[in-house]
């Protein structure tokens, strides 16, 4: 479906013009600020309404305007030739659909976006985008949104980044700890408890030998009543008479004092016989090797926790690098159920491929080529494309430009500065527009917006204003 005709008043720049397309590329040539980007604005306007006009649509002095589209329709839609008629003030556009019978209880508006595309797309301006913006444009345009997978990849990757700075100084910090395999323990043992045990144990000793020293003094009086006194006591006997029942009294008191008491030692030996020394020396020994065993368990007990620390972060890395590696997966598989305007496209992080190329290093026909066919694709039905400044667009150029329009049936309109010298001299090939207002073979006088009275194709009489009944 492409324009057939264009009609516009007092939009923009634009006083008053009647454009009838009589090929696939509109060209509309003139100097800078004369009107070119306005006549291609009043296509989008028409087209878009409200959502794509400035704050002041209206030429300044004027009150209201007009923009008066006729379209060839299309037999593939059941759509017969229509025309958008646009009243426009800086406050409100009203859109008319005629005939009527089209809306079929549709708002003109509906009845325009279900046909539009992305009529405001320019392909120049999308070449001399940088390569992250093509690339955001194209995905926007053709309703893929990796911005949510990007984003989560960024994060996962800041944090497996994150978590690889305390990765790395943790595997210096293990690789740099002692560990002994030999230990099996991992709880030190006390000294205190082994200082106590040696304290019980030097007492106990020590009450051996007093007990000892104490039945070797009770052994030696013994010894001395035995080799001493008793002999004494018989000596005397035989020289006191007279105290002989005193003395065998006390003979026999000492007798049994020395049989108790040999008894005692006797028993206290027997007794002694059965205790056992303490060897002190293997508790000092354990003593002196238990701290260098304690060094040893606080060594592995330090290395067991930053091993397991090492571990977890090793973890936490090893999934977040998974889950990178998922969120990109998801991505190419967003992609390639996505529908590629152009064969050969694609695109990675930097910007666009064509045929696996960066598009920044493919050739100015490839660019061009891919641009106008990403906008052919996002205009399917309204087949009508702007190019706004194409004038560094050479003959090469503009050849690819007619050939693609033509053979996909699509209706280009492109703006190029040129003035009326130029303009005259390459044959007054396009529209020329000058002060707002057009002059070319394409230009026609609007019997809407001009004055009864003929005029010819190339004059430049000024159309008669708006009636009040045109609106």
């Amino acid at each position: 479906m492409r324009i057939t005709k264009l009609v516009a008043e007092n939009i923009l720049k634009l006083r008053a013009i009647s454009i009838v397309p009589k090929d696939s590329v509109i060209e509309i040539k003139g100097d800078n600020a004369q009107g070119k980007s306005s006549i291609l604005d009043a296509i989008v306007i028409g087209l878009r309404g409200k959502k794509a006009a400035p704050s002041e649509p209206v030429k300044r002095g004027a009150k209201k305007g007009k923009i008066v589209i006729d379209m060839d329709g299309d037999e593939s839609l059941g759509l017969p030739a229509f025309t958008i008629t646009s009243k426009v003030t800086n406050d409100k556009i009203e859109t008319i659909i005629e005939p009527k019978e089209l809306l079929k209880g549709e708002t003109p508006r509906s009845f325009l976006d279900k046909l539009l595309g992305a009529i405001s797309f320019d392909p120049l301006d999308f070449i001399n985008k940088e390569g992250k913006e093509q690339r955001k444009t194209l995905l926007n345009l053709i309703g893929v949104d990796v911005d949510s997978l990007d984003q989560k990849e960024k994060s996962i990757y800041d944090n497996r980044t994150a978590k690889n700075r305390e990765l790395k100084p943790q595997a210096i910090k293990v690789d740099g700890l002692k560990f002994w395999p030999e230990i099996k323990e991992t709880k030190e043992a006390k000294i205190s408890e082994l200082s106590e045990k040696l304290t019980k144990a030097m007492a106990h000793n020590n009450s051996i030998i007093t007990r000892t020293q104490t039945n070797e003094g009770i052994k030696l009086a013994a010894m001395v009543l035995k080799e001493t006194v008793i002999p004494s006591i018989k000596n005397r006997i035989k020289d006191i008479e007279i105290e002989l029942a005193a003395a065998k009294a006390r003979l026999l008191e000492r007798e049994n004092e020395f049989n108790d008491k040999r008894k005692q030692y006797n028993d206290g030996k027997t007794a002694i016989a059965l205790l056992k020394p303490i060897v002190i020396d293997v508790i000092n020994q354990e003593i002196q090797a238990i701290e260098a065993t304690n060094s040893k368990i606080r060594d592995n007990n330090n290395y067991q926790v930053e091993k397991k620390l090492l571990t977890t972060l090793q973890s936490e890395y090893d999934k977040l690098d998974t889950d990178i590696e998922t969120v990109r997966q998801e991505r190419i598989t967003l992609l390639q159920s996505a529908n590629m305007p152009v064969p050969g496209l694609s695109f990675d992080e930097s910007g666009l491929l064509f045929n696996d190329i960066p598009l920044s290093q493919c050739s100015d026909g490839e660019k061009l080529m891919v641009s106008m066919g990403i906008s052919m694709a996002l205009n399917p039905t309204m087949k009508v494309l702007r190019i706004k400044d194409g004038s560094l667009l050479g003959p090469k150029n503009m050849g690819i430009l007619r050939e693609m329009v033509k053979d996909k049936g699509y209706q280009l309109w492109i703006e190029k500065v040129q003035d009326r010298d130029e303009y005259g001299k390459t044959g007054k090939v396009g529209i020329f527009i000058e002060e707002g207002e057009c002059e070319g073979e394409e230009v026609e006088i609007s019997k809407a917006i001009t004055s009864p009275t003929p005029v010819p194709k190339t004059s430049k009489a000024k159309p008669a204003p708006l009636k009040d009944e045109d609106w």
